[in-house]
């Protein structure tokens, strides 16, 4: 399944990650299905309220839960398709820790990798089952202007 993403959308991310280092940061990923795949059509930026937020991140809840409340008033096709974090001097692949974190399989989970305060290209993944938990499938990304 390919996940289409603007050039615009991939520089805010870089950015967005680039001034959270050395912590991660997040945001949600707000778009609509087409044909196969996914496309993004928002990106809602959202503070990391993790203990740790260098190892780790978790959405602040309030944007979510605002995010859910205006999509679902505006009765569009658009929804919350998953969400981008970064991994601070990481990998751009899900960690130990992203996998204990699936709470719903369906989302799309973008990453992206910060080295020393500079972003590496955006990769995508979604979850699926696997025996009594979860793995990582890539997802192709399809850049669209």
């Amino acid at each position: 399944m390919p996940l289409r993403l603007s050039a615009a959308q991939m520089a805010a991310l870089a950015a967005l990650g680039e001034a959270a280092w050395p912590r991660e940061a997040c945001a949600l990923l707000v778009g609509l299905g087409y044909d196969d795949g996914l496309r993004v059509t928002e990106l809602v930026p959202a503070g990391n309220v993790a203990a740790t937020p260098e190892r780790e991140f978790e959405l602040d809840p309030a944007v979510h839960f605002a995010t859910l409340r205006r999509l679902r008033d505006a009765g569009g096709t658009n929804f919350i398709i998953g969400h981008w974090h970064s991994h601070p001097n990481g990998r751009a692949e899900p960690s130990a820790q992203d996998v204990a974190m699936i709470s719903d399989p369906g989302l799309v989970w973008l990453i992206s990798a910060v080295h020393d305060g500079q972003a590496s290209p955006v990769r995508a993944f979604r979850a699926a089952p696997k025996g009594d938990g979860f793995e990582f499938i890539p997802l192709t990304i399809e850049q669209q202007d």
